[in-house]
């Protein structure tokens, strides 16, 4: 399974981002990180279903800091 999910320190930041990637014409879902990936942080992350990569090149252009990376299956 290739990487889907996008974590981020805060609501906030995750928020930013999706807005960031819509305005891109990519689509992702605000989720709570699953309890097994939570670091000590608030927990959300964008579940990226398509464009994972195209997604990270636009975050990265705006140095907006994530906790990481990760494949999950989220319904």
């Amino acid at each position: 399974m290739d990487k889907n999910l996008i974590m981020f320190g805060s609501v906030t930041l995750a928020m930013k981002c999706r807005e960031l990637l819509r305005n891109n014409g990519i689509i992702s879902k605000l989720v709570r990180t699953p309890l097994k990936l939570r670091q000590k942080s608030c927990g959300y992350s964008l579940f990226v279903p398509a464009d994972f990569e195209f997604a990270m090149e636009i975050i990265g252009r705006y140095k907006i800091p994530i906790l990481g990376t990760a494949a999950v299956d989220i319904q």
